[in-house]
């Protein structure tokens, strides 16, 4: 499969002194040949000089009436992070201008933290709810169908809610969720995914916080991967405690204020397995497990579209492996969708993505493509984004966000 690699080159013009920042000059360009972008994050490894200014103001130049563009540091890596919006074209320069003043002033997207939730808002709308605290499936359901560590709901820009919660199909499919099915650990067989065989289960551990800011908003979630089989605690069916923990998960979330006047938004997780004890856990080959989307509850089959990046729908795309799916419907009567992004770098890239034939449900899935396992010393780590949108993006406009994000525009200084 062909790669898309982007080089941006930010040329910045900087004064050899100890004095006060002064107006500098940068430079992007895309060089990737015959890709254009359109409306890329940008990223750009700051000089301790920038990055300890205490106000920096980021405009393009040529034209003096722009407002400042909003930009956002990464206080973990020390990269600062802005949207080129518009149309790039292949090979086409643009030119920013820093200088010290007032940033952009624009709407945060922000984390409001509970004691059972963590919810992502930008304004005063909700984006998305994970669920730290066990959600109980509701009267007349075998309650081990509850669960935590999942998102849901997960809505679009003008809230359509795109994801599900305790299908009444299939009660184990809640939100947007990570599991196995079918694994041996410590010679038993034990399946995180179907909840009501009572032989495992993945619930939340613990929380943090991340920076919230103009441009992105991150928190960090770890899971316990649980083994019922061993002491389980029927009394609480695992959900907080008991059973043997075979995997931790850490999840790192971020939500991005981008894409928004395009009627849509970005979240990326990133997820790392690691084994908790020094047993491994082998994942036979398999048809379906891993990162999954249940889907909203209107979209029955023939209320509800597919399309992969090899232009398959739910039919012939089963099992292949696209770069990216979305699927799309009516929600509240507004079309809306969720599309599922997968990274150059995940492990058996692109894997194969399971597309279930009349439910609103699709997972990536490495294990269809032969046994595999999860060691103490190799850990599994996989990274996706999704594009929640209002409307019906085209083949072309998910190609681009496909390329934004598995060749992200670098800028580097001169």
């Amino acid at each position: 499969m062909r790669r898309y690699i982007a080089t941006t080159w930010l040329v910045l013009t900087t004064c050899l002194t100890l004095s006060p920042v002064t107006a500098q000059v940068t430079t992007v360009q895309v060089s990737d040949g015959d890709s254009d972008r359109t409306d890329p994050l940008v990223i750009l490894d700051l000089p301790p000089a920038l990055r300890d200014a205490p106000s920096l103001r980021l405009t393009e130049q040529g034209d003096p009436q722009q407002p400042p563009i909003a930009t956002q540091i990464d206080p973990a890596t020390g990269k600062l992070w802005f949207v080129a919006t518009g149309t790039i074209r292949a090979g086409q320069k643009r030119t920013y201008r820093f200088e010290p003043g007032p940033a952009a002033s624009t709407a945060r997207i922000a984390i409001v933290e509970t004691d059972r939730a963590i919810e992502v808002r930008y304004e005063d709308r909700q984006l998305l709810q994970y669920n730290k605290a066990h959600v109980e499936p509701g009267d007349g359901i075998d309650p081990r169908f509850g669960r935590s560590g999942h998102l849901h709901p997960v809505r679009t820009p003008r809230g359509a809610i795109v994801t599900d919660e305790f299908p009444p199909d299939h009660l184990h499919q809640s939100g947007i969720f990570f599991a196995f099915t079918k694994s041996q650990f410590e010679s038993r067989d034990v399946d995180f995914w179907n909840l009501a065989g009572g032989k495992g289960r993945v619930r939340f551990h613990s929380a943090d916080i991340g920076p919230s800011g103009p441009l992105f908003a991150s928190f960090r979630t770890q899971h316990e991967h649980v083994d019922l089989t061993a002491g389980n605690d029927s009394a609480e069916i695992g959900k907080t405690s008991g059973g043997k923990v075979a995997l931790r998960e850490t999840w790192n979330v971020r939500a991005w204020n981008a894409g928004w006047k395009s009627g849509y938004w970005l979240m990326d997780i990133d997820t790392e397995i690691r084994c908790a004890t020094d047993s491994p856990l082998k994942l036979p080959e398999y048809h379906y497990g891993g990162m999954a989307i249940r889907a909203a509850r209107p979209w029955v089959p023939k209320e509800v579209t597919f399309l992969t990046s090899e232009g398959d729908d739910r039919r012939k795309g089963n099992h292949t492996r696209p770069r990216w799916c979305d699927i799309f419907g009516m929600v509240a009567g507004q079309p809306a969708g969720i599309a599922l992004l997968t990274s150059p770098s995940n492990f058996r890239f692109p894997e194969p993505l399971r597309i279930h034939p009349t439910m609103p449900y699709m997972v990536y899935t490495p294990q269809f493509l032969g046994d595999w396992e999860i060691t103490p010393a190799a850990p599994h780590r996989a990274s996706y984004r999704f594009i929640i949108h209002d409307g019906q993006l085209s083949a072309a406009t998910l190609d681009t966000l496909w390329k934004n994000y598995a060749a992200p525009l670098v800028a580097v200084l001169d």
